[in-house]
């Protein structure tokens, strides 16, 4: 994800993935030539998490009459998707990295080396980042002095156990909106909307599951991620690959399923959005983070009553039809900072408890306190979205969601 230039050479921009720049992100982000991502600041905590109760989800067990997922009105595309073939996104050209090779696989993605030998009793990980990012959101990141010493992140603790593991590599750096700081056309942060991402993701799990039929695949997302993750097996289904056979963990962090903070900003109207860039786009797919109404884009994820939230995870049903599954339990972990309650203001400056919580999986916060302490954006701007996935606490809640 370069915009040919290595991005080890600059400060990493704010992989948070939903726009309007704060006045210092701005700043900053104008300095470097590249738009970095802010949020329109933090708003009241809005109610508990959807599916509190502990239902199973995955799709009420009612296939009315539909027996080939390809034809199931439920879950049918409700965006445009880019054709992978004449996809700017899908090339491997200006990368910082070796790309991974994988037998079929087209597009960009990283592979880190193990530190000992792999364990082939483990899933094979595939790593999904934020918007307007890299696979450096996994990555140890070393701030300039005096800041702490960098600590391994989750792709060096993951080599380090033996688990061979692919980042994708979404390339914002090829994103083809105008990148000037017009609120209503411009896209200056490189933002991708799911019809870019999910072709590109949904392309390295099924080439994974391809060359690794007898593996189990493990697929952890952040931010941004978890929505394109969870379209992508949607479609994918849809598709007759039948994914749900192969990946048995699901782990979801930051995640927007029930709504984002910019989309008061950067969407308002769906019909009219405030931003007609992917930036825009994206904000109106994910929804109203404070007053959540169902989207067109994730009514076919969610389902009625968030009946659809986990598809697969009783082994039978998946999007309202039963038998979907191979027999196979996929299970599920999301993962967001904790909201303060009592009326306090959110910390984490996109998502919430609310908007991140699905039925159906095993429901995780960290504390207020679990931030990422690297100074990974720009010296600490949006430690809190990050804490999922760079604190201490976030990272070994996805270790442990993969048995570690």
């Amino acid at each position: 994800m370069n915009r040919r230039i290595s991005f080890a050479s600059r400060r990493p921009c704010a992989k948070t993935g939903f726009a309007l720049l704060t006045a210092t992100a701005a700043a900053l982000a104008s300095a470097l030539s590249g738009g970095c991502l802010s949020s329109t600041g933090a708003t009241p905590a809005d109610g508990g998490p959807p599916g509190a109760h502990g239902d199973s989800g995955g799709g009420g067990g009612e296939d009315g009459g539909v027996a080939d997922p390809g034809s199931n009105p439920l879950n049918a595309d409700a965006i445009t998707y880019r054709d992978i073939a004449t996809h700017p996104g899908c090339t491997t050209d200006g990368l910082s990295y070796p790309a991974a090779k994988i037998p079929g696989y087209k597009c960009a993605a990283k592979e880190y080396a193990l530190s000992v030998p792999e364990d082939t009793t483990k899933p094979i990980v595939i790593l999904v980042h934020g918007n307007s990012s890299t696979p450096a959101d996994w990555e140890k990141f070393q701030a300039p002095s005096p800041a702490p010493p960098a600590i391994d992140m989750l792709s060096e603790r993951l080599a380090a156990a033996g688990y061979r593991t692919y980042a994708v590599d979404m390339r914002n750096d090829k994103t083809d909106d105008p990148t000037t700081n017009d609120p209503k056309t411009g896209n200056p942060a490189h933002n991708m909307d799911h019809g870019w991402g999910v072709p590109i993701v949904s392309h390295l799990i099924e080439s994974v599951i391809a060359a690794n039929p007898t593996r189990r695949i493990a697929i952890a997302g952040f931010s941004f991620g978890p929505t394109v993750i969870r379209d992508s097996l949607r479609r994918l289904h849809r598709a007759g690959a039948k994914p749900f056979e192969h990946v048995d963990t699901v782990i979801l962090a930051s995640a927007a399923n029930h709504g984002v903070s910019s989309f008061r900003t950067k969407c308002g109207d769906p019909t009219a959005p405030a931003n007609v860039t992917m930036a825009g786009k994206v904000a109106c797919e994910m929804g109203d983070r404070t007053a959540y109404v169902p989207t067109a884009f994730e009514k076919p994820l969610n389902g009625d009553g968030d009946a659809f939230d986990t598809p697969c995870a009783d082994g039978s049903t998946a999007f309202g039809q039963s038998n979907a599954c191979g027999g196979k339990k996929v299970r599920y972990t999301t993962i967001v900072m904790k909201d303060p309650g009592g009326g306090a203001p959110l910390q984490d400056e996109f998502v919430s408890e609310k908007s991140t919580f699905l039925i159906g999986a095993n429901n995780l916060t960290v504390d207020l306190a679990d931030q990422d302490q690297s100074l990974f954006f720009y010296n600490g701007h949006f430690k809190n979205h990050y804490g999922a996935i760079r604190s201490e606490k976030g990272l070994g809640l996805i270790l442990g969601a993969l048995g570690q």
